[in-house]
């Protein structure tokens, strides 16, 4: 093969056009996320990035803007009970899911509908790693 993976660049949800203000309250009030200038060329676009760790998620602002139920994005949280407070401290409900081997995890569709879901890994099984995390995990081993 002459290409590979290097994982995920960013993902994309929407809000409604016209809600730039709870959009920035979510993520940077609230989940303490910094925001990301975009570039120039890219400026005339409806849209707010964040800063979420290792990756970068774009809120795109549309007219007709439709929550997602079932396909969303799952972070990777560390200290997840600190962000769960954090959730309660603003009144945001979630639902906690046990259902995952190895990891804590909870959804939660306040924002604008769409399912959110974040998790914290404590004993990823390896049938759930990436290649990667299965050589970075052999090679911690040795």
């Amino acid at each position: 093969m002459t290409f590979s993976f290097n994982g995920l660049d960013h993902y994309q949800i929407t809000a409604p056009l016209g809600t730039e203000k709870e959009v920035h309250h979510f993520f940077t009030d609230v989940l303490g996320c910094p925001e990301v200038e975009k570039p120039d060329s890219l400026s005339h676009f409806e849209s707010i990035w964040f800063d979420m760790g290792r990756h970068i998620i774009h809120v795109g602002l549309e007219e007709n803007h439709h929550s997602e139920k079932r396909g969303h994005p799952a972070f990777d949280v560390e200290n997840l009970q600190g962000l769960m407070d954090r959730l309660d401290e603003h009144n945001i409900p979630y639902e906690e899911d046990f259902n995952m081997p190895g990891a804590r995890r909870f959804y939660t569709y306040a924002f604008f509908g769409h399912r959110m879901e974040f998790l914290e890994w404590h004993d990823k099984p390896e049938s759930l790693m990436t290649e990667s995390e299965k050589a970075e995990h052999k090679d911690k081993s040795v």
